[in-house]
């Protein structure tokens, strides 16, 4: 089954590297299919190989450094294969790293990233990611085109209207199937494009709008704190906390939300970088 594998993946190099430049492209005013056919079909054939021997393999303490972080985050059970665990400082292509997330100490989803050949996808050192929940259903994939994607969450465009959950969300495979909760919140015009954002809840909301690329966000007491990621602010803040010294932006960002951040000029680039 692996060798199958890794043709199937000799044979969506092209489709992968397409996709993801288009996923690059300008926001249409509703989505196209989230994935093609052909990437939908490896995902399935990914899962069938994947469900049943992934807990017969090598258990990790910590995550593998050569891999790339998990939208989901690497919080739960990490395995490899024994490609991969061969030599977990330098993965070679056939390793496949799974994290399974638990939630009341019950598996609910897993995160597979699979280093495929070549070529597949050269941004991510050629790593292809799926999303799965623990029954099989593709969330998410390297490969999809959703229009208002953002690293950490699920969206889907419903009646005209951007539905937003985190992906570690319960409500997920509702809104994979069709809709999202039947409880949720509606912003009018909040989303991008002006669109009506709808989510499970207003945190999640606003925290998938200031999910923007090349940024990293704090929230405190109702503000949010803004910075550039790979500066120096952004790692003394990772060592230190917040910065006594700052600006403040008040109702400036999303949803109204005063922004805090090291100077001015992050503000500026962050509001005026347009949306992914």
């Amino acid at each position: 089954m692996m060798s199958r594998m890794l043709v199937a993946a000799r044979l969506l190099t092209l489709s992968v590297l397409t996709t993801l430049v288009c996923c690059g492209s300008a926001v249409h005013a509703e989505e196209p299919a989230v994935r093609t056919a052909d990437h939908q079909k490896f995902a399935e054939d990914f899962w069938t190989y994947l469900k049943d021997k992934y807990g017969d393999w090598k258990p990790l303490e910590t995550y593998p450094g050569e891999a790339p972080m998990p939208e989901a985050g690497t919080q739960g059970v990490v395995f490899v294969n024994d490609i991969a665990a061969k030599d977990l400082s330098q993965l070679d292509f056939g390793s496949i790293v799974v994290v399974q997330h638990s939630r009341d100490d019950q598996p609910f989803a897993v995160s597979a990233l699979f280093r495929a050949r070549p070529g597949v996808n050269p941004k991510k050192d050629d790593w292809y990611e799926m999303y799965f929940l623990t029954d099989g259903t593709l969330v998410k994939s390297s490969a999809d085109q959703a229009a208002f994607n953002r690293r950490g969450f699920v969206t889907k465009v419903v009646d005209g209207r951007l539905w937003v959950l985190a992906l570690d969300s319960p409500s997920v495979a509702e809104l994979v199937a069709g809709e999202g909760p039947e409880k949720h919140v509606t912003l009018p015009g909040a989303g991008p494009d002006r669109k009506t954002l709808k989510s499970d809840s207003r945190e999640t909301a606003l925290r998938y709008l200031f999910s923007k690329p090349g940024f990293a966000t704090h929230f405190e007491d109702g503000r949010a704190w803004i910075f550039a990621k790979d500066t120096d602010a952004a790692k003394q803040f990772a060592a230190e906390g917040l910065p006594e010294k700052h600006v403040t932006r008040v109702g400036a960002g999303p949803m109204r939300t005063t922004i805090k951040a090291p100077d001015t000029e992050t503000i500026d680039l962050f509001l005026g970088q347009s949306n992914p």
